[in-house]
C-alpha cells in the first residue's frame, strides 16, 4: 500500500494537499462569513433567510448602529488586554526559565522546590476562574480597585501569568541545555542569559503563548463582568453580550457586534500566524516541560 502511495504523481499529491487546505480554510471562515453577511441584513431578513445566504439588499446600518456602543469598550479592551497579555507572557517566560534552572541544578532541594512550585502553578492554571470570582471581587474591592483598569489588570495577571509560565516552560526546555551551560561557564548572569540567549531562541514560543494569552484575555467575559460597574469601564465581551436582550434580540446587530469584537484577535492571529506555527514546530522538537 505504501509503495502505491509513493508512486502517486507529485503534481497530483500537491493538488490533493492544496484541496485539503482549501477545505479547512473554508470551514474556518464559515463563522466569519456568517457574521458579516448577517450583519449586513435587516433584522427581518435574518429571520426569513438562511444564515449562509446573503441578503438581496445588504445594508451597513447594523454596523453603524452598534459602533457607537462598541467604540468605548473596544478602546478599553485595547488599552488593557494588549499590554497585560504581553507583560503576563514575559513574566511567565522569566518564571519558566527560573524553574528550568532550578530543576536542572545539582541540588536535590532546588529540584524539589522547583517541581513543587511548578506543580502549584500548573494547578492554578487549571482552576476554573469562575470558581474564584467571588473572593477575587472582594479582594479587588478591598484594594479599592473595583471598576478600574488596575483592578482588571491585576485580576488578569493572577490568571494568565501562570498560563504564560506553564506554556513557556514547554518551549524553553526545547532549547539544548548545553547552550545554557556554556553561557553559565562564561559567567553570564541569569538575566543576561535569559535576555540575550533564552528569550531570542524561544521567541516563536513566546509569540505563540502571547497570542494564546491575548485571545483568552480578550474573550474573557466573567472577570470584566464582575469587576466593572459602569458602561465606561466595560470591555468588549460584556458589551457584545448586552445585545442579546431578555425579551427580544436584534440578531443583525448581534452579528455585526460579534464581527467587530473579533476583528482585533483575528487580525493579530493572521499577522502573527507564521510565528505561531513556528512555535508549534519548536514544541515538537522535544520540549517536555520542567
Amino acid at each position: 500500500m505504501n509503495s502505491k502511495i509513493g508512486r502517486i504523481n507529485p503534481t497530483v499529491k500537491a493538488a490533493i494537499h492544496q484541496l485539503v487546505i482549501i477545505i479547512f480554510v473554508v470551514i474556518w471562515l464559515i463563522p466569519i462569513y456568517a457574521m458579516v453577511i448577517n450583519g449586513l441584513k435587516s433584522n427581518v431578513a435574518v429571520y426569513t433567510t438562511p444564515v449562509l445566504v446573503p441578503s438581496s439588499s445588504p445594508t451597513i446600518e447594523p454596523f453603524q448602529a452598534v459602533w457607537s456602543s462598541l467604540s468605548r469598550p473596544l478602546l478599553n479592551s485595547l488599552i488593557l488586554v494588549l499590554p497585560v497579555a504581553f507583560i503576563a507572557t514575559f513574566l511567565g517566560s522569566m518564571a519558566a526559565y527560573f524553574f528550568y534552572m532550578l530543576s536542572n541544578s545539582f541540588s536535590k532541594v532546588s529540584s524539589f522546590v522547583s517541581n513543587f512550585l511548578f506543580s502549584l502553578i500548573s494547578l492554578a492554571t487549571f482552576i476554573p476562574y469562575q470558581a474564584t470570582l467571588i473572593p477575587l471581587t472582594k479582594l479587588i474591592a478591598d484594594m479599592g480597585l473595583l471598576n478600574t483598569y488596575w483592578g482588571l489588570a491585576f485580576a488578569f495577571f493572577i490568571f494568565y501569568m501562570p498560563t504564560g509560565a506553564l506554556l513557556m516552560s514547554i518551549f524553553i526546555t526545547a532549547i539544548p541545555p548545553r547552550i545554557i551551560e556554556a553561557a553559565r561557564l562564561d559567567r553570564g548572569s541569569d538575566w543576561r542569559i535569559f535576555s540575550r540567549l533564552v528569550f531570542p531562541l524561544s521567541l516563536p514560543g513566546f509569540i505563540s503563548t502571547l497570542i494564546f494569552n491575548i485571545i483568552e484575555t480578550w474573550n474573557n467575559f466573567f472577570i470584566p463582568l464582575m469587576l466593572t460597574t459602569t458602561p465606561d469601564m466595560r470591555l468588549i465581551p460584556v458589551t457584545v453580550q448586552s445585545f442579546t436582550g431578555g425579551y427580544a434580540t436584534l440578531y443583525n446587530e448581534t452579528f455585526a457586534a460579534a464581527f467587530i469584537a473579533s476583528m482585533v484577535p483575528l487580525g493579530i492571529f493572521i499577522f502573527l500566524g507564521r510565528y505561531f506555527i513556528r512555535g508549534l514546530i519548536a514544541l515538537g522538537t522535544g520540549g517536555k516541560g520542567v
